[in-house]
């Protein structure tokens, strides 16, 4: 087959139609973002008053392409549009006119594009690198005839459809895991199957057996919080500190070290910031992270967000850590206030947690913990099978749109 070196251009002219969005009113407009795109895969269908700048107007049939990040790879070849669609000023859009679209944008995917244009970024950060719309425009490509382009693109479009569905299936096992073993964690903290039992009340907590006593946290535990020292002076964190942690940092692990420390002086000068014992427990209060949960492993400190739990008692540091974690949504469900929603140390104090004498809260603790091992493990090998089919729908694209194979 004869391919022809061409620019972008020359087969994709560039469209941009800019569009206010709110002109539309009350009428749902699809609005492709990346956010949205590297959530769901789709665009956010909301309200056109909601959309707050300019977007780009879309038809259907475009090819996008994000400048933001472009070793990421965002390119979307966007379908026909039902009602009204529009576009970030984030993506360089084109109209295919000499080129298959489905061929192009598995082009724009291939690793060679990919790196050709991370080579090109401009900006001072990691995260936030974009190309000039005319790096990608007059970019150079090869492309065959629109009969061999018809069939590299359905070769494409069979294939990674196989390897999708894989990595679909794949992790709807890593989910019912995760179910498996937080159906485990519930039944050995209320102990399904004993007969005599009683309701400790509220309505979440289901029964317990009539043995087991109920112990508000704030009876058997201390809490506590931290601050934030001004992020502008120097003299506040340095690379040899203490470990000093955010809710970011708050992933259902122990915790052994963090992206920031702090200095000597910033204890000095703010004295609500504290050192946490190792074996403390860690709770996000407030925003998108509120419920999340973390354990010490090292002394460390912590901004105001995280209420820190600990202090020796009737309940068990490890027993209450996983009842923490199966009851998290419970817990998120008591958040209150508009806009995100917040939790308080007075309601961390103040839950009342079912539980056995120390012995058993500590067998029970054991046996979950275990579980969890376990499972974490089976789920690494399933996240190395993902990533493995992942470089093998990668490499079959950058194989094919280059010509090397069919």
């Amino acid at each position: 087959m004869t391919w022809q070196d061409v620019r972008l251009e020359a087969v994709a002219p560039r469209v941009s139609d800019t569009v206010d969005p709110r002109s539309f009113g009350d009428q749902l407009v699809e609005h492709y973002s990346i956010p949205a795109l590297e959530e769901t895969g789709r665009p956010e269908v909301v309200r056109g008053a909601d959309i707050m700048s300019t977007k780009q107007l879309l038809r259907g049939g475009e090819v996008m392409a994000s400048r933001l990040n472009p070793r990421k790879s965002r390119v979307i070849a966007v379908p026909t549009v039902r009602t009204v669609a529009v576009a970030s000023g984030e993506f360089v859009i084109v109209s295919p006119s000499r080129v298959e679209p489905r061929f192009l944008t598995y082009l724009l995917l291939s690793e060679g594009i990919r790196q050709y244009l991370d080579s090109r970024v401009q900006s001072v950060t990691r995260s936030h690198q974009r190309i000039r719309p005319e790096v990608l425009l007059k970019m150079r490509i090869r492309v065959p005839g629109q009969s061999e382009q018809r069939a590299i693109a359905d070769y494409l479009d069979t294939e990674t459809s196989r390897i999708d569905t894989l990595i679909t299936k794949l992790r709807r096992m890593i989910e019912l895991l995760d179910e498996r073993v937080h159906r485990f964690a519930v039944t050995l903290l209320t102990a399904e199957g004993h007969e005599r039992r009683w309701s400790p009340g509220p309505y979440w907590l289901g029964s317990v057996p009539q043995a087991w006593k109920p112990h508000k946290i704030a009876w058997t535990k201390q809490t506590a919080s931290g601050t934030t020292p001004r992020s502008g002076d120097p003299r506040y964190y340095a690379t040899t500190g203490v470990p000093w942690i955010t809710t970011s940092e708050l992933r259902e692990t122990t915790i052994v070290d963090t992206s920031r420390r702090v200095t000597s002086d910033a204890f000095l000068d703010y004295s609500a910031l504290n050192v946490f014992a190792p074996g403390t427990i860690l709770i996000a209060m407030y925003g998108a992270t509120v419920g999340r949960l973390g354990v010490l492993g090292v002394q460390a400190a912590t901004n105001q967000a995280c209420c820190a739990v600990y202090g020796e008692g009737a309940l068990d540091q490890r027993f209450l850590y996983w009842w923490l974690w199966a009851n998290r949504e419970n817990l998120i469900s008591m958040a209150y206030g508009s806009g995100q929603p917040n939790i308080s140390q007075e309601i961390v104090r103040g839950l009342r947690v079912p539980a056995p004498e120390v012995r058993e809260q500590r067998r029970i603790a054991d046996l979950i913990q275990a579980e969890v091992a376990q499972a974490d493990h089976a789920k690494s090998k399933l996240d190395r099978l993902i990533a493995l089919l992942g470089e093998r729908r990668q490499a079959l694209i950058s194989i094919a749109v280059t010509g090397k194979t069919l």
